[in-house]
């Protein structure tokens, strides 16, 4: 620097000290020192970047372990994306489908946030960019993929859009986490989904200002606020979600979407998410979102209940023997009387989610049957 006369570069960007979690100074005499190789030792080189990146240029850092398995709890839903794009792929599903408002909203978050991330690298404020990365592969993973989950075995869209979306995520969060996004990309490379070499040899993802809908992405922020007021009021209750409800209540106010127009897409996604038949919607002047659910269970709704609770257990075991989703199966259930005649009306409910070509109910168990109990009823399933 002082040979050629300037400096030896142009912005530096450090953290300040770093405190134990009440704040103290490290220090060997007070025992407290935490050598940065246990942490990468105990977790890895890119969760400690991935941890002290985060924190903003020149302040003190009171070190948590808690926060290190929080960064690794996150590194974990990112790389079970790549799981599931495999997963979609084995499908070799052939329709491709028109982009739902889903796919739409998930597109708008995807490209403003890599407009946001490219102009904050950009001005060198690198730690402003992992909450950023970090907000939309979970969003990608919570959010979009439930809200499509039936979706996506039917239509390629929704496995394209998954992959756009989690390339770019790749992409821009390998400046933080070199090592994970490479082995990710290895992988995604193995399976002909990416071509470049390395993930450090591909380029810098572009953003589509066409793409972006800020209104549409604040209508979906409205939407998920009353899904999650609704998993409250189940959670609080102990209904699980594979129990369908009558309907539900949902209080707004009415400048949202104005007095008289609720967008039918929203009302289907609601529905879907809370399991629900019916939505009565209410608007009001300054209301606060209010969601109130009917627990009352019909003969109908605790056969449908009975009947998910089943296909799931039967979707998991399909599942753990290896079959994919053209595999057909032969299926046996066993339950006691009462139960059978729950189920009965349900068969064709259970043989399209199951795949199976027939489902016979018994009151004797089948041999090599997996038991499990629903609602303190033992029911066991073979095929």
């Amino acid at each position: 620097a002082v040979m050629f006369k300037k400096s030896s570069y142009k912005n530096v960007f450090v953290h300040g000290m770093i405190f134990d979690y009440q704040g103290t100074k490290m220090s060997k005499s007070l025992g407290n020192i935490i050598s940065p190789y246990e942490v990468i030792d105990k977790y890895s080189a890119d969760i400690l970047r991935y941890y002290l990146c985060q924190v903003n240029a020149g302040e003190n850092i009171k070190f948590s372990w808690e926060d290190i398995k929080a960064k690794q709890r996150n590194l974990i839903i990112l790389a079970n994306i790549a799981n599931y794009i495999f997963d979609l792929e084995k499908q070799r599903i052939k329709k491709r489908g028109e982009l739902g408002i889903e796919e739409k909203w998930i597109l708008s978050k995807h490209n403003s946030t890599l407009k946001k991330v490219t102009e904050l690298f950009e001005s060198y404020r690198l730690d402003e960019t992992i909450g950023e990365i970090e907000s939309l592969y979970i969003t990608l993973s919570r959010d979009y993929i439930k809200f499509v989950r039936e979706k996506a075995n039917e239509e390629r869209i929704v496995l394209e859009t998954i992959k756009e979306i989690y390339l770019g995520i790749l992409k821009m969060f390998c400046t933080i986490c070199p090592f994970t996004t490479e082995q990710i990309w290895q992988e995604l490379k193995k399976d002909k989904i990416v071509k470049e070499e390395s993930i450090h040899l591909s380029n810098w993802p572009k953003y589509d200002n066409k793409k972006i809908d800020k209104k549409l992405e604040s209508e979906f922020n409205f939407v998920m606020n009353i899904i999650e007021k609704g998993l409250a009021e189940r959670e609080k209750a102990g209904i699980g979600l594979k129990w369908p409800l009558a309907y539900a209540k949902v209080v707004i106010d009415n400048r949202i979407f104005g007095k008289e127009y609720f967008p039918k897409e929203y009302e289907n996604i609601i529905k879907r998410q809370l399991n629900l038949k019916k939505i009565e919607l209410k608007k009001k002047d300054n209301a606060n979102i209010e969601v109130e659910l009917d627990f009352t269970l019909t003969p109908e709704l605790e056969a449908e209940g009975f009947a998910r609770e089943i296909t799931r257990r039967v979707q998991a075991e399909r599942k753990r023997k290896g079959l994919e989703r053209k595999d057909i199966i032969d299926l046996k259930l066993s339950a006691d009387s009462k139960l059978k005649k729950i189920l009965e009306p349900m068969i064709d409910f259970i043989k399209e989610r199951t795949g199976s070509r027939e489902v016979i109910i018994t009151d004797k168990k089948p041999k090599n049957a997996v038991s499990f109990k629903i609602r303190e009823r033992e029911v066991s399933i073979s095929f």
